[in-house]
């Protein structure tokens, strides 16, 4: 199916980071053209969030505008020569510290696209933040996100009832604290939240700190026993984390590897969830703020591409 360039930015609002790139669904608006994710592939989505307010400018460098770059950046702009240069275009460079994503862009596995934003912006990164996930217009706000409208148009009955035979897992994976705006649907949240990839490995081991020996403990173990019960999402995280083996190699430390590691494996051992978030922060580099004569986007660029599940 062939889908007009205007057709997808109105009711994509293009979102995200580096890793993919997804389009939102705006309130009470479905696109036909989302058929590629439809419940019948096995399609996963996997969304990489950057957190904090990266400096676009020193991202994705205007080199055909360096004076007004010099001027806009006065005590952090790049000189021109330290610049990385792009096989497809002499306007745009990549900060020196981008050598890796210059490469996937070379071999035509990811992509830049600028001009992410709203009319008129506040300038401030919660309100941005809310429109980023919950794709709302710049003078609406709502209360449930993108991905969170998407599964409840699939699954529109969740929770009740769910766990199903047709979808014995869950609907979409959150790692970090607390949920994102994003997966919050009309009535509720539709992700399961792992709160980092230590509770989540206590979790496939069955680790689980010792009862004290007073009333408290008893009451404890109570409320854990019930857990147990009634929640069948974490035995199938853990049976479809057993059934795998990552297969690439990941650097150690890393807390982004760390949590890519665990979709990796979950997606691999069978799971059916649709769409999973990880992220990393440090991203927020905006150490200067000013209004620039530059014609380029001065938005954060967002790096998309495609990778299969290693």
């Amino acid at each position: 199916m062939v889908m007009k360039r205007r057709d997808f930015f109105q009711f994509a609002g293009s979102s995200l980071t580096a890793g993919s790139i997804f389009p939102v669904f705006r309130a009470n608006k479905m696109p036909q053209w989302f058929d590629w994710f439809k419940l019948d592939t096995d399609r996963v989505l996997v969304i990489i969030q950057l957190d904090g307010g990266n400096d676009g400018l020193n991202t994705v460098i205007p080199l055909d505008q360096m004076d007004l770059y010099n001027k806009a950046r006065q005590s952090v702009a790049l000189p021109a020569n330290k610049v990385l240069s792009l096989p497809t275009t002499i306007k745009s460079g990549l900060h020196p510290a981008l050598d890796e994503i210059r490469g996937l862009y070379t071999e035509g596995r990811i992509k830049i696209i600028q001009s992410v934003g709203y009319p008129s912006p506040n300038y401030s990164h919660f309100r941005s933040t809310d429109i980023w996930m919950s794709a709302s217009d710049a003078e609406e706000v709502l209360s449930s996100g993108w991905a969170g409208r998407y599964l409840n148009h699939e699954y529109s009955n969740y929770p009740n009832g769910f766990p199903t035979e047709d979808m014995p897992d869950p609907l979409s994976v959150e790692i970090g604290y607390g949920q994102s705006l994003a997966f919050q649907g009309p009535a509720t949240s539709m992700s399961v939240t792992i709160a980092n990839p230590e509770d989540f490995n206590k979790l496939i081991q069955g680790f689980e700190t010792p009862l004290p020996q007073t009333p408290f403990g008893d009451k404890l173990g109570y409320v854990r026993l019930i857990k147990k019960q009634s929640n069948t999402y974490g035995e199938r995280m853990k049976d479809a984390f057993g059934k795998a083996k990552n297969k690439a190699s990941y650097p150690e430390d890393n807390d982004l590897a760390d949590q890519l590691k665990i979709v990796a494996r979950l997606i691999a051992g069978g799971l059916k969830t649709r769409i999973y978030k990880v992220s990393i922060s440090g991203f927020d580099t905006t150490t200067t703020r000013c209004k620039t004569g530059i014609t380029q986007p001065v938005n954060m660029p967002i790096f998309s591409g495609g990778y299969p599940v290693p």
